[in-house]
């Protein structure tokens, strides 16, 4: 059997009371643990399952919707400083030329994902500032819907 020597604080398991000192698991606890949480963003996180077993893998919850305008073709830009899991990249209706995005990266027509009017791309990124994008038109946007 091991020890817990640390708190363990787990808010989905809402223990009570609340794990303070050391704690003996057993080999068979130790597994379910391991099992049922996750380490992300400097803390466990609790994995849920439905009643029958079965892990649920679904999108986080939409946070918000931005909108980025045309700056300047020769710089292209980043998003802004937001914590995010996913975000959903879609070339604003209305516009007449390309939009090129890319992750982590300055994106330009040689090396991004070129989106028209109405595509729509995703990726996974932990903040919008890692998501770099080039409106080449005049008064084009872009529209990203994220995740957190």
């Amino acid at each position: 059997m091991h020890d817990i020597n640390k708190p363990m604080d787990v808010a989905g398991l809402r223990l009570q009371p609340p794990i303070t000192k050391t704690v003996k698991l057993t080999a068979d606890m130790q597994q379910t643990l391991a099992l049922l949480t996750a380490y992300g963003d400097s803390a466990r996180k609790l994995l849920r399952a439905s009643e029958s077993g079965v892990l649920n893998t679904a999108s986080a919850k939409l946070k918000d919707i931005v909108h980025y305008d045309r700056v300047d073709p020769a710089n292209p830009t980043q998003g802004d400083d937001i914590t995010c899991t996913e975000c959903l990249i879609m070339a604003h209706p209305d516009n007449v030329g390309k939009v090129w995005v890319k992750p982590h990266a300055a994106a330009t027509t040689a090396n991004a994902w070129p989106l028209d009017a109405t595509d729509v791309v995703s990726f996974s990124l932990d903040n919008l500032n890692q998501l770099r994008f080039n409106i080449v038109t005049d008064n084009d946007s872009l529209i990203v819907a994220y995740t957190r």
